[in-house]
């Protein structure tokens, strides 16, 4: 298992095999975890609390290969509020389950969680369910809320 304790600068590593492991959103905020690349090579994370890994993170390099990040897929809400009231309300009940938010130009994106469907299907605010990597990049002030 090649254990991984620090992300690496980018690096031109064209010559290098280069092999992903694929996580979503939730999976890359996990500083310790075991982890299966796309070729079946086993990875152990073990990097500082609080690191959240970014598609494209270089986890391993050595002389004939790379290891990078690849974000998967996954359900996100792409919201689409019509008025600053739907906008304020969505984000508030978004905020309330303690789930993020990134903006897509007009449209508010957080990943798909089944309690959130109902409450936004209540306001009235128009929404679409789409399967997207979700990176929670896009917001424009801190980019996060730590407690």
């Amino acid at each position: 298992m090649i254990l991984v304790e620090s992300v690496l600068s980018a690096a031109d590593d064209t010559a290098r095999e280069t092999d992903v492991v694929r996580l979503t959103w939730e999976e890359r905020r996990k500083a310790r975890q075991k982890l299966v690349t796309r070729a079946g090579r086993g990875v152990g994370l073990a990097l500082r609390t609080g690191t959240v890994l970014h598609p494209g993170d270089v986890l391993y390099r050595d002389e004939a290969l790379v290891i990078v990040v690849e974000g998967a897929p996954e359900r996100v809400f792409v919201l689409s509020p019509t008025t600053t009231a739907h906008a304020c309300l969505c984000c508030h009940q978004i905020g309330n389950l303690h789930r993020p938010i990134a903006l897509d130009g007009p449209h508010i994106l957080t990943p798909y969680e089944p309690v959130l469907e109902g409450q936004i299907a209540r306001l009235g605010a128009p929404f679409q369910i789409e399967e997207r990597v979700f990176t929670g990049e896009g917001l424009s002030a801190t980019g996060g809320h730590v407690h």
